[in-house]
């Protein structure tokens, strides 16, 4: 059976999906793109995810809201970032390390990254009870901005957390880091498998980064993976594909 690429309009979300035309569905991939992109710029990459997991049905879904001031829809983004401002090092160390200005952004981004991480998280649920899957039968994965979006989903709800014999299946965080990472200390969270994705080269987010990400999700046992690309930022998915798909495949 050949794969199928449609689009899709759900829970006020839209997007596009690949799946195998009429096999049945056994695992869900979640792929949310990074700042300036959709799910349209995000197919080549999408369909290598789908090659990793051939019986999957592949979900991208666009960012929630354009960016301004051109409101290009082809330019989304997850929630509303102040891009001249922000610098991925805000991922890399406890909030009040930071300077007001910036810890003042931290709250500004937390309020939209909340309710954007809900609304992905009742997406998620409304999609694996369509398809007749558990949490443990999802890989939620992200990209820089989605990237985030994504530890945000899975550290920080409980939706993904399901008991304590179903959870989400796997976390890929590719060029991202954990934002008010200091959250985390008190929380509870399974042990679902993570894979850190960096490019050697990343000029958002420094090492630091996903080091510092590495040692909190060890400190709450979670099992992580720490992969590197020599890669920009731009493109990165790319680069650590066969790392990404490797993983899906491995914890599917």
């Amino acid at each position: 059976m050949k794969q199928a690429i449609f689009p899709w309009k759900a829970d006020g979300l839209s997007g596009l999906g690949i799946k195998r035309d009429k096999d049945p569905v056994q695992k869900m991939v979640i792929l949310l793109h990074g700042y300036r992109g959709d799910a349209e710029s995000n197919t080549a990459f999408a369909l290598k995810l789908f090659e990793a997991c051939p019986h999957a049905v592949v979900l991208v879904p666009d960012g929630i809201e354009p960016i301004p001031p051109g409101d290009d829809p082809h330019h989304r983004q997850w929630w509303d970032l102040p891009e001249s401002e922000f610098n991925g090092e805000l991922c890399s160390f406890m909030p009040y390390y930071a300077s007001r200005q910036k810890q003042r952004l931290m709250k500004q981004i937390g309020f939209g990254l909340q309710n954007t991480a809900a609304l992905l998280n009742r997406f998620i649920l409304n999609r694996l009870a369509e398809y007749s899957l558990s949490l443990s039968d999802c890989f939620l994965a992200g990209i820089s901005q989605g990237g985030i979006t994504a530890f945000e989903m899975t550290l920080f709800r409980k939706e993904l957390h399901g008991s304590s014999d179903d959870f989400l299946g796997g976390l890929i965080s590719i060029g991202s880091g954990i934002l008010g990472a200091d959250r985390l200390r008190d929380l509870t969270v399974p042990p679902i498998p993570v894979l850190l994705a960096r490019g050697r080269r990343d000029e958002i987010f420094p090492k630091t980064v996903d080091y510092f990400s590495r040692s909190l999700l060890k400190e709450k046992q979670m099992p992580v993976v720490l992969t590197e690309a020599d890669s920009v930022h731009f493109g990165l998915e790319h680069a650590v594909s066969d790392a990404v798909c490797g993983f899906i495949r491995e914890h599917g």
